[in-house]
């Protein structure tokens, strides 16, 4: 298995629909240009802005593979959990054979386990299914009702995951993520998902991200790990600041997944509306939402031109 470490900006993509609510893998097309154009460093594919468990597998497989031919340019993690091992084993198993470069499950959001050995034995099982390819867990206990902490995790799992890379942290419990960083060495791949304290992430050691407002502004966080990276600490709290004004107008506005998405099309892609039980922003909304964006230059900042 080589060595799948991620640096940089990774996208948490979104599901492109049609406006019946069907899967439109053409939506793919410019939305991926321009992110190849944005120079992150991936995609993460079937995540939560992506609705990933609102699609069913055989259209999670599908919309994987609309997204294969671009990874000449974009490294790709598959999302692939599901309430069951069953289900996620096949998702992983399909991700394994059109050779993504990671995949990412989480622990059972239906009777999610209490105890770090339920966590690692289902993970184990699902992980098998693609042995060559590089497995993290997705840590984000907010969703998936797993609250078991990731050091004591990664202690259980020792050899049982020869595929194990590291972890997606989307959790605000910094001191768990920097015991799984600096555990064993640095062994572990910890990649940080809380936009909103990106800045800590990157303090903390990771050196890479995965994120929902990466798509919109991925010129703000790519310059706060330039200006992390240079030691220029004050420009990176202003720059991250930036991002959270942004962040609370997302929260505003439905939550972050829908009002991503709604942006996105503004922005003149075919992403289409979210699914159910997601509720999609009214007419009305849909201006104010445009308005606040307006009143901080975003537009004018990131040189997007608006779809009306």
């Amino acid at each position: 298995m080589k060595d799948n470490r991620f640096t940089g900006l990774i996208v948490a993509t979104f599901s492109p629909f049609d406006p019946k609510g069907n899967l439109y893998p053409d939506g793919i097309r410019d939305y991926a240009e321009y992110l190849v154009s944005k120079g992150v460093s991936g995609v993460f594919v079937c995540g939560t802005s992506g609705e990933g468990l609102l699609l069913s597998v055989s259209e999670r497989m599908q919309l994987l593979e609309a997204w294969m031919p671009y990874q000449k340019h974009l490294k790709i993690i598959a999302h692939v959990s599901t309430p069951n091992y069953v289900e996620a084993s096949v998702l992983a198993g399909h991700a394994g054979q059109v050779g993504v470069d990671a995949i990412a499950c989480m622990g059972p959001c239906y009777l999610p386990p209490k105890d770090p050995e339920e966590l690692v034995e289902f993970n184990r099982i699902v992980a098998a299914s693609a042995p060559d390819i590089a497995y993290y867990y997705y840590h984000m206990p907010l969703v998936s009702g797993v609250h078991i902490k990731m050091n004591q995790f990664l202690k259980k799992i020792g050899d049982r995951i020869p595929n194990f890379s590291g972890i997606k942290f989307t959790a605000p419990d910094m001191m768990d993520m920097q015991e799984c960083i600096l555990m064993d060495g640095g062994k572990y791949d910890i990649l940080h998902g809380s936009d909103g304290i990106f800045l800590s992430g990157l303090t903390a050691g990771a050196k890479g991200g995965i994120g929902t407002s990466f798509n919109i502004i991925p010129d703000v966080f790519q310059e706060i790990i330039q200006a992390y990276e240079a030691g220029s600490i004050e420009e990176a709290r202003e720059l991250q600041m930036q991002a959270v004004g942004v962040l609370k107008i997302l929260h505003k506005y439905g939550g972050s997944v829908v009002s991503t998405k709604a942006i996105l099309n503004m922005m003149g892609f075919e992403l289409g509306p979210c699914r159910l039980p997601l509720k999609n922003l009214s007419g009305n909304e849909l201006l104010e939402l445009k308005d606040e964006l307006n009143a901080i230059g975003f537009f004018d900042r990131f040189k997007y031109a608006e779809n009306s």
